[in-house]
């Protein structure tokens, strides 16, 4: 991958926090239930073009809260025991130190967990500094029939995980979380992001509603900022929702978790139908290959009808009738958006990717 060229930073003059602006009427609280069960639901698979069970309703992995990432060296450490042992099963002693290239940090606690793992806080021993660590077990905790299909699992989250430390090294980017370090233990990976404690768009619109224009625009702007930046460095990142975007203590956004994303190209075909479901683009149920970009043009398309309309576009108690609806695409507009609002939603929630919105447009 060619070098990341760093994008204009934002003016640096410190501005008061301001909370977004919402409506409060009754239609944005009464989707605030709607959007919490598709948060509960709507966890991360890496099919989403799988036949789906009859009911949406099952266990999901948690939210992982998060994070900001920014570009150092990756830096591998030496632990106790073997690979061999954890994989047999050993107990690992639990660490609460971190040996990295930044400096020693104290692990503390636990403030989210995913089907990848959990997130801490940690400080810096000699600055304070506080940063939001993802770890991720180097070995699947999940039940497999025989040990081939263990170490297929293992080895398919170990370059998952690669992956993702490689790209967001790389990343550099104002409303994107970069990377501060990466330790890659005998038994874990730790990435190390800035701690972004602002709170999730996801809880503020649960709590308050839709947002008005005004206020989606600006944070639509800068989501296709970002995106755009990704696209143009050949990133696709395959899991935009609102549960993966952050609000700074300055009001901006950031976009985390690039667990899923990859590298694309123009000439060649992505292959892997992953994402969660709720923001997932029609090809992706439909097992059909894709570039890249047109994927996350989608998802951006549903994250703009959840800020202006407090909901998602489509849901449904039947998962198969939740796979129809997204493929057939038919999209309501609550009557108080306006006509701008609306077209810019509609060109973007596109079934056919070939006539789906780019962001040049």
């Amino acid at each position: 991958m060619s070098a990341i060229a760093a994008p204009n930073r934002p003016q640096t003059t410190p501005s008061p926090r301001r909370q977004p602006s919402v409506h409060t009427r009754s239609a944005s609280a009464a989707a605030a239930p709607q959007l919490a069960n598709v948060a509960r639901d709507n966890f991360e698979q890496s099919n989403v073009a799988q036949q789906p069970s009859s009911s949406r309703h099952r266990d999901a992995p948690a939210r992982s809260d998060s994070t900001r990432y920014n570009s150092q060296e990756m830096h591998t450490s030496s632990s106790n025991g073997t690979h061999a042992a954890a994989a047999s099963g050993t107990n690992v002693r639990r660490r609460t130190t971190i040996d990295a290239t930044t400096g020693h940090w104290d692990l503390g606690k636990t403030i989210g967990a995913g089907s990848m793992g959990k997130v801490k806080l940690a400080r810096n021993k000699e600055t304070g500094e506080q940063v939001a660590v993802k770890i991720v077990p180097r070995q699947s905790t999940d039940e497999h029939r025989n040990a081939q299909d263990r170490e297929r699992a293992d080895h398919s989250k170990e370059v998952r995980t690669a992956r993702e430390a490689a790209i967001v090294t790389l990343v550099d980017h104002p409303y994107i979380c970069g990377m501060r370090d990466v330790v890659r233990t005998n038994y874990h990976w730790y990435m190390l992001f800035e701690y972004v404690n602002g709170g999730q768009m996801l809880d503020y619109i649960i709590s308050h509603g839709r947002l008005k224009e005004k206020q989606a625009r600006k944070f639509g702007r800068q989501i296709a900022s970002a995106l755009d930046y990704c696209h143009r460095n050949s990133i696709v990142h395959r899991d935009l929702k609102i549960e993966n975007i952050l609000i700074s203590k300055t009001g901006d956004i950031k976009i985390i978790d690039f667990g899923l994303s990859n590298t694309f190209s123009p000439k060649g075909l992505l292959k892997t139908f992953c994402g969660s479901l709720y923001f997932a683009a029609p090809e992706l149920l439909q097992a059909k290959a894709y570039t890249g970009p047109e994927v996350d043009v989608w998802s951006f398309g549903i994250v703009l009808y959840v800020l202006v309309c407090g909901k998602v576009p489509f849901d449904d108690q039947s998962m198969p009738q939740l796979h129809a609806k997204i493929k057939k695409g038919a999209v309501e507009y609550p009557p108080w958006l306006s006509a701008e609002c609306k077209n810019l939603i509609a060109r973007m929630l596109v079934t056919d990717p070939s006539q789906r919105a780019s962001l040049a447009e």
